[in-house]
């Protein structure tokens, strides 16, 4: 069952994933000239640096929930990083969290990349496991093999 990346409800799917911080898509929401082609670019780029994810996503061993998470998260650090930082109109003065103050999680950037979380999730391969066995340290020379 192959999964068509155009036929995901983009817009629904960041609503969802962006609760947390909503303000983010305020002035995206209305026309999805912003949302979706972020989100399929995010999703050739997902394919491009993890080839194994096409695969295990049409044959079912990758959920769209969680590739369609993966893809949210890359589109919400883009449009967190284009907020505003601060504003001021005389009266009051607003400052949003700059990269040093930002809560775990939020790894906020201008581009569109996959994180090491979420390359696991994709080739479903963690950090620290292989997906074929052991590696052969070279040592069978010191063996007499």
């Amino acid at each position: 069952m192959a999964v068509d990346v155009e036929d995901i409800d983009w817009v629904g799917a960041i609503l969802t994933y962006g609760g947390g911080t909503p303000e983010v898509f305020l002035d995206r929401l209305d026309d999805e000239k912003w949302i979706i082609p972020h989100c399929l670019t995010a999703c050739d780029i997902a394919f491009a640096e993890c080839p194994a994810a096409r695969y295990r996503l049409d044959s079912g061993a990758l959920s769209e929930r969680t590739f369609t998470y993966v893809i949210c998260a890359m589109v919400l650090r883009v449009a967190r990083w284009s907020m505003r930082k601060s504003e001021s109109n005389g009266a009051y003065t607003r400052a949003d969290q700059v990269m040093d103050m930002n809560p775990p999680g939020w790894e906020v950037s201008p581009d569109l990349h996959v994180t090491k979380k979420e390359r696991a999730l994709l080739t479903g391969v963690t950090e620290g496991s292989a997906p074929f066995g052991t590696v052969s340290l070279g040592l069978d020379r010191a063996y007499g093999r």
